[in-house]
């Protein structure tokens, strides 16, 4: 980005992975907490062990140096640290990188709750993905958008506006 620090995306990332480390438990790793332990949840070695690193790689980015972090680097972190869905999106958000286990077609799972909302709201309704894709849509928004929502195959609204002769206009 224009004008930002190019070392802050570095450090943001360095203090998410310790506090991650430090609010780890060793038992849950399988780990002996052991009696002469000096640091708070899991060591910078056991991390890197978990996760398939090398000792001075990890350090190296917890220590916020200015290093190129691969995603499938990020990836062995989020599934030995045990990262929920959350955490590992915010995780390769703040490296600046895609999660390449993340879904390719844009269809994160929506809460049945939302998309009851859709069918609640008495005027026209739709919901919209991160790819501008219709997921779901009432009655009266299909009448409404007939050749958009109202038809059988395409429901991007990008695409429809701007690929298709009648709409592009």
């Amino acid at each position: 980005m224009k004008g930002q620090d190019p070392i802050a995306p570095a450090l943001s990332l360095s203090a998410f992975l310790r506090a991650l480390r430090e609010r780890q438990s060793p038992a849950e790793f399988g780990l002996a907490a052991g009696p002469r332990r000096r640091t708070p949840g899991l060591r910078r070695e056991e991390v890197a062990q978990l996760c398939g690193l090398s000792v001075t790689w990890y350090t190296w980015i917890e220590q916020g140096r200015d290093v190129s972090v691969s995603s499938s680097t990020l990836a062995r972190l989020a599934r030995g640290l045990r990262l929920s869905r959350a955490e590992r999106t915010y995780l390769f958000e703040l490296a600046g990188k895609h999660d390449p286990d993340k879904q390719r077609d844009g269809a994160e799972d929506i809460p049945v709750g939302v998309l009851a909302c859709v069918d609640a709201i008495a005027g026209p309704a739709y919901i919209l993905d991160r790819t501008w894709t219709a997921r779901r849509w009432n009655a009266k928004a299909a009448h409404l958008f007939c050749g958009w929502l109202g038809t059988v195959g395409q429901h991007n609204l990008l695409a429809t506006s701007f690929c298709t002769p009648r709409h592009a206009g």
